[in-house]
């Protein structure tokens, strides 16, 4: 490629490309959908019997099938041809500002990307001037090439990057019209890497960068630039910390039915425990998407802030907008938490409980209630990661993604200062502990721990935001909150004392018990839970580790959650510490 290839390119074109397969995508989406809704169901429904009812059912399914792959590449070629024309635009950009710097120089550029530039004059200059002036002379100009050399290797880099991934399509049109449909040819893993680079090639911090820097950027950007970006990469900048919330959740809305689909094909193909954990996300996804339809019973919006099928699944859901808000709590579910149905109607649904009780007992203010599944909770069943609850590997790996989230807020927040609560619950309030102890701590002003084994700290006011900011839930009959030390912890056995002691330091899994006298946090009233015993704790059946946000069966538990998380925990109904 030469210089005046990249400068006389219509990088435009491809971008219009891009945005008219989009149009032919939606319309072949319409006949898709009629194909499903006018033949394949009302023949299966009214043709119930027989081998040529399963022969054409059959049939009809491979055709359906046919038709999402189809789909799928439609799709993937309008993401692949703005992306390429996009990436052309920042490289012809940068050149033509280069190309304009050595003008003004009175260089000249050759077209092989050589600089040269007149011989200077030495009339009137004594030696020393006149070296000086050509050493200022050949580093502009070495300095004007090296960019030069630069863009154009970006712009080679690219071209076959594209190249590459168009002539995918062409080798999957043949092997389509040879009758072979089994797989999709653009899967999303690509596309991110795709959107990765280019945002990264226009500026975009990388992943390293805090959401500070992610904040100024995107301040940066023209509102049509962002709205451009938004279409073209919703995945990268709708789970980035440091992108305002409601372009978030434009993003995330936007790839969602993506993932899904994607989801979806890999099902069709999956078999054993992968074909279940597919299962589980798609059940989740179909969840969220169900809650993203109408304000919740908070009576507010919900914003999409995160959406992944990394490890176990990654969900962020806010009942509010956390950038206009006064409060935002930010809640990270423990145990068996995954991207799943039950993470859909359960722990959405707390967020959604939080932020209508914070309404209730301060109406006057307004709040966001977040639920943050950024991190793979440990799961109870049998295998490997059997034994993962009773270590803290899992909790340290989340910290810093949430206090990267929870700094996002702070950089995003249209008044600056929002206050913020972090509220763990089981296996969550460690991964709140594990943050606390990251760089420059916790960026919260109360922190809240409930069904709690444990921080990771022995003090309240090891959690960075002072003792009298740190306030715990524990119900009596929640045996989580009552687990011996782990196998991190073996040190602490012989401390162990059975609860109800009044001797020695009551030590839970991860340190000293959140609940007891010895921590120094405030204990606030939680109805006790049924009591299920050692049975329960062996089969899994424990529903007092749950009551915590049930307005009913939680006692004064959710309306304590609620004062804190509005800045009232002065006003909380207090229990005796254990």
């Amino acid at each position: 490629m030469h210089i005046m290839d990249l400068k006389a390119a219509s990088p435009m074109a491809m971008v219009d490309a891009g945005n008219a397969w989009d149009k032919l995508s939606k319309k072949y989406a319409v006949h898709s959908r009629d194909c499903s809704r006018y033949v394949h169901a009302p023949l299966t429904e009214n043709w119930r019997s027989g081998l040529g009812a399963e022969s054409a059912a059959s049939y009809l399914g491979r055709v359906g099938q046919d038709l999402k792959v189809a789909q799928q590449e439609l799709d993937a070629i309008g993401t692949v041809l703005r992306a390429a024309g996009e990436a052309f635009l920042a490289h012809q950009g940068h050149l033509k500002n280069l190309l304009a710097e050595a003008a003004e120089s009175g260089f000249t550029v050759h077209s092989n990307g050589a600089v040269s530039a007149p011989e200077l004059s030495a009339e009137g200059l004594s030696p020393a001037d006149a070296g000086a002036a050509q050493k200022a002379q050949a580093e502009r100009m070495k300095s004007i090439a090296d960019g030069i050399s630069q863009v154009m290797q970006d712009a080679e880099r690219s071209d076959k990057e594209y190249a590459d991934a168009i002539k995918k399509f062409v080798d999957t049109a043949h092997r389509c019209a040879e009758g072979n449909w089994q797989t999709g040819l653009f899967d999303l893993s690509t596309a991110k890497k795709i959107d990765q680079n280019l945002l990264s090639e226009i500026g975009m911090p990388d992943k390293g960068a805090g959401p500070e820097a992610v904040s100024a950027w995107w301040k940066g950007l023209s509102p049509e630039l962002r709205k451009s970006l938004l279409d073209d990469h919703p995945y990268i900048l709708g789970n980035r910390d440091g992108i305002p919330a409601a372009d978030r959740d434009r993003g995330n809305r936007a790839y969602l039915p993506m993932l899904l689909r994607e989801l979806e094909r890999k099902y069709d193909t999956a078999s054993g425990d992968a074909r279940g954990d597919l299962k589980d996300k798609i059940e989740g996804l179909k969840g969220i998407q169900s809650k993203l339809s109408g304000n919740g019973s908070s009576g507010l919006r919900p914003y999409l802030l995160g959406i992944d099928d990394e490890g176990n699944g990654r969900a962020i859901v806010s009942y509010g907008n956390p950038d206009t808000s006064k409060n935002v709590s930010a809640y990270v579910p423990g145990l068996n938490t995954k991207l799943s149905g039950h993470f859909a109607d359960s722990d959405v649904q707390r967020a959604d409980d939080v932020a209508r009780m914070a309404r209730r007992v301060d109406p006057k203010s307004s709040t966001a209630s977040v639920v943050w599944l950024g991190y793979d909770a440990p799961q109870l069943k049998f295998g490997s990661q059997a034994l993962d609850v009773t270590f803290e590997e899992r909790a340290k790996s989340g910290a810093a993604a949430y206090n990267g989230f929870l700094r996002g807020i702070h950089a995003t927040h249209d008044g600056g200062a929002p206050h913020v609560t972090a509220l763990g619950h089981s296996y969550g309030s460690l991964a709140v502990g594990k943050a606390s102890q990251q760089g420059e701590g916790l960026p919260a002003d109360d922190v809240i721990l409930v069904g709690s084994p444990g921080t990771g700290v022995d003090r309240a006011a090891d959690l960075g935001v002072g003792a009298d900011h740190v306030y715990v839930g524990a119900a009596e009959n929640d045996q989580v909150t009552n687990f011996p030390p782990s196998f991190e912890q073996m040190k602490h056995w012989t401390d162990y004392i059975a609860p109800g002691s009044e001797f020695g330091t009551k030590q839970a899994a991860f340190g000293v018990d959140p609940a007891s006298k010895n921590f120094g946090g405030h204990r606030f009233s939680v109805a006790p839970g049924e009591d299920t015993g050692l049975r329960g704790l062996l089969t899994g059946d424990l529903p007092a580790h749950s009551v915590y946000f049930k307005e009913n069966e939680g006692g004064d538990s959710l309306r304590n959650i609620a004062l804190v998380v509005t800045g009232n925990g002065d006003h909380i109904s207090v229990a005796a510490p254990r």
